[in-house]
């Protein structure tokens, strides 16, 4: 495929049986690279906001490097560099996935795209940590599981300070009964965002966008910018599937 190539659902799911096919072989074969100097050399998919915080944590890390970039959006690769110089920009993920030196890949892409970046980066051989949500439905995540241990590959969900030792300890306490029976939890978030203003008419997509990249396994949609970037969360295609 090109750049420019149509992602539609039956490509996701002929490409995820693709990427569990891959040969347990190969996979070991991967398994035996070991990163420049000892480091974890890692891609990243997706530099938005969490992409950005990635890289400001891992560039404080002698153990690892970011030495790769890959966006939809030309401007947010060169925004990656400022910030890793050795961040290779990649207009398309698969050129990164298919670079023998990265050794691990953080998935920080668009909801749609978490489970077929996770398997297709499991199948070519590099670790995984992927942000929440894992995957908009319950079938792709069997298939993540299942593409990971085939591949024999580590995947870690991002779900923001969960695996902190604060977070450790606090659960601890509370199995301990250190605060009594817990009979009920009650959680509340509040967010001032609606998705875009106004009724824009679909265009052309900006400069520096490659909006076919961007929609990827979701169904073809012209472009419009209130379903572009943060706005795809509000959008059944994009985010938030059963």
């Amino acid at each position: 495929m090109n750049n420019g190539a149509q992602w539609t659902r039956r490509t996701f799911v002929r490409t995820s049986a693709i990427a569990a096919s891959v040969s347990a072989m190969t996979a070991r074969s991967y398994g035996r690279i070991v990163g420049a100097n000892e480091q974890v050399q890692i891609g990243l998919l997706g530099f938005g906001l969490i992409g950005q915080i990635h890289t400001r944590a891992f560039r404080e890390l002698k153990a690892a490097r970011i030495t790769g970039v890959s966006d939809a959006i030309q401007p947010r690769m060169d925004a990656c560099r400022e910030l890793a110089p050795d961040a290779k920009p990649h207009g398309d993920f698969r050129s990164l996935l298919d670079d023998s030196e990265v050794d691990a890949v953080i998935v920080a892409t668009p909801d749609h795209w978490h489970a077929l970046h996770t398997m297709l980066a499991c199948a070519a051989g590099k670790d995984v940590l992927v942000e929440k949500p894992a995957h908009l439905f319950v079938r792709e995540g069997e298939w993540m599981q299942q593409v990971a241990a085939n591949h024999r590959r580590i995947v870690q969900v991002g779900t923001q300070q969960r695996s902190g030792p604060h977070y450790q300890r606090a659960r601890e306490l509370i199995r301990g009964g250190a605060i009594g029976d817990i009979v009920c939890v009650q959680c509340d978030f509040f967010r001032n965002i609606m998705p875009g203003t106004g009724n824009p008419a679909d265009s052309d997509p900006p400069s520096g966008l490659n909006w076919n990249l961007l929609l990827g396994p979701a169904p073809e949609r012209t472009y419009n910018p209130n379903r572009a970037l943060y706005h795809f969360r509000w959008f059944w295609d994009t985010a938030g599937r059963r």
